[in-house]
């Protein structure tokens, strides 16, 4: 019986008829790269650029919609990340209290389908992070965030097991366009735009359903 449907499988796949689904949902486990150089400008005088690296982990719900046989659709990225390790200057900074990075991405997406089971996207679009704390200054909750909007770039290889479940993995890069730290206390907000370089290379393997 194995071996009848083995046969039947192998069949179905070279002539075409296990055609896998393009468009698709999934979960993916991330780890990411930053490195970058910031500044800003308080009462005209802009600081010395400051290098700042860090490594993070974290989980996206991730996926591409394609409309019918298009191959041009709409990818997105939804999910949160852990900082492992943060460097700013020559200093390492303790990461136990960092809150979770939250991200929310979408991207223009152009698969090629290598094989009928194999495909390869490149995607182009805008990534936005978030990271909210919150720190106890002289007995007073002070609420800061920072914001950033960047380019995201990203390639993905999906892999079809069948028709409905696929392993799709890839990387990403995001260049940021334009960063804002924020800072409340009771009433009180102070908002001040940083200068930002550099980069955020993330690997990102994961599970996938087609649809």
């Amino acid at each position: 019986m194995k071996k009848t449907l083995l046969t039947v499988m192998i069949i179905l796949l070279a002539t075409g008829a296990l055609f896998a689904s393009q468009s698709w949902i999934g979960l993916q486990a991330t780890g990411s790269s930053v490195k970058e150089t910031s500044t800003f400008t308080i009462l005209g005088v802009t600081t010395p650029e400051q290098e700042h690296t860090a490594t993070l982990s974290g989980v996206n719900i991730v996926g591409t919609i394609y409309p019918g046989d298009s191959s041009i659709g709409i990818g997105f990225q939804a999910g949160s990340a852990k900082t492992i390790e943060d460097k700013r200057g020559s200093s390492d900074q303790d990461v136990s209290d960092y809150p979770l990075t939250m991200n929310a991405g979408v991207t223009g997406t152009f698969r090629l389908n290598m094989t009928e089971m194999i495909a390869f996207e490149l995607g182009a679009g805008l990534l936005y992070e978030r990271i909210i704390h919150t720190y106890d200054v002289f007995g007073t909750d002070v609420v800061t965030s920072l914001d950033t909007l960047s380019l995201l770039t990203s390639a993905n290889l999906v892999f079809h097991l069948s028709d409905s479940l696929a392993l799709v993995g890839g990387i990403g890069v995001a260049f940021p366009l334009t960063t804002t730290a924020k800072a409340t206390n009771g009433s009180v907000d102070y908002d001040k735009e940083f200068e930002v370089k550099g980069y955020t290379a993330t690997a990102k393997i994961g599970v996938a359903l087609g649809f």
